[in-house]
């Protein structure tokens, strides 16, 4: 039988103190979304609305191209995410299981890549985008941000993993390079792509400043971007700004919740703590 310990109701009760702060944000969201525009701040325990309504998502879909909004965001964090994926694996396979002039410092500057606030790099990413004619296209959104730190590093530190065994037993098997990439390492890597993926996904979906800065055609835009149309100088237009908010965040929390067992098997597997 096990022994009562008086640690585990404090423990449980902290974590369950710790969920209620996380949520909580969401929640208020979710709240201000459903009142009506009379009652946006009259709180009943602090997260339920007096006066429920759904007239915030109605303008929202009948005053937007909200639609559009949310295909253009689909579109540019998929492509982006899957690009991401791409240069980030073949990058990661380079650095982890070839020797050549450079590698550690080359892969040095990867990792400085990560430290660099995006703000900072701004302006000369829009300056090189302007030059190559990609303002207030797609193109000028996705590919500079297509070569990703995290990803290479996480990805290298998956592969380092990988027994040398495998690589040489499929090497003397006639695979050549790509084979044994996809064969021994992605085969193997599918929770870290997962994991790596979500994340990223998630990043590009919440960009708000570099599709702001890059587009300007009200029917290109990205929904973070779209959502502050409900907002200027002197007024917040709460109550449809919160169910845009809340509508936007719909399908990131489904796909995290189908691809978030992978988090600790990737984690875990690549040595990351």
């Amino acid at each position: 039988m096990n022994k009562f310990n008086p640690k585990t109701p404090v423990l449980h009760l902290l974590l369950v103190l710790s969920a209620l702060v996380v949520l909580m944000p969401f929640l208020w969201m979710l709240s201000i979304s459903l009142s009506s525009y009379g009652s946006v701040f009259n709180r009943f325990l602090l997260v339920f609305p007096t006066e429920f309504s759904l007239d915030g998502y109605r303008q929202v879909l009948n005053q937007t191209p909200f639609l559009r909004w949310f295909m253009n965001s689909v579109f540019v964090s998929t492509t982006l995410t899957l690009g991401q994926l791409t240069l980030g694996v073949l990058a990661a396979y380079a650095f982890s299981r070839y020797e050549f002039p450079g590698r550690e410092p080359l892969f040095f500057f990867v990792l400085c890549t990560m430290m660099i606030p995006p703000q900072a790099i701004l302006l000369p990413s829009f300056m090189v985008v302007n030059a190559f004619e990609w303002v207030n296209t797609y193109k000028g959104v996705i590919v500079p941000h297509l070569a990703n730190g995290y990803a290479i590093f996480v990805l290298r530190q998956f592969f380092l993993q990988v027994p040398n065994e495998l690589d040489e037993a499929s090497q003397i098997d006639g695979c050549h390079a790509f084979q044994t990439l996809y064969h021994v390492y992605l085969r193997s890597a599918i929770p870290a792509l997962v994991s790596v993926g979500l994340i990223q996904l998630v990043r590009n979906w919440n960009d708000y400043y570099w599709a702001l800065v890059v587009l300007m055609d009200s029917r290109k835009l990205t929904l973070p971007v779209g959502i502050v149309t409900f907002r200027d100088e002197t007024l917040v237009q709460w109550v449809p700004t919160m169910a845009a908010a809340t509508m936007s965040v719909i399908p990131v929390l489904i796909i995290y919740l189908l691809g978030q067992k992978y988090f600790v098997q990737s984690h875990t597997r690549s040595g990351i703590k």
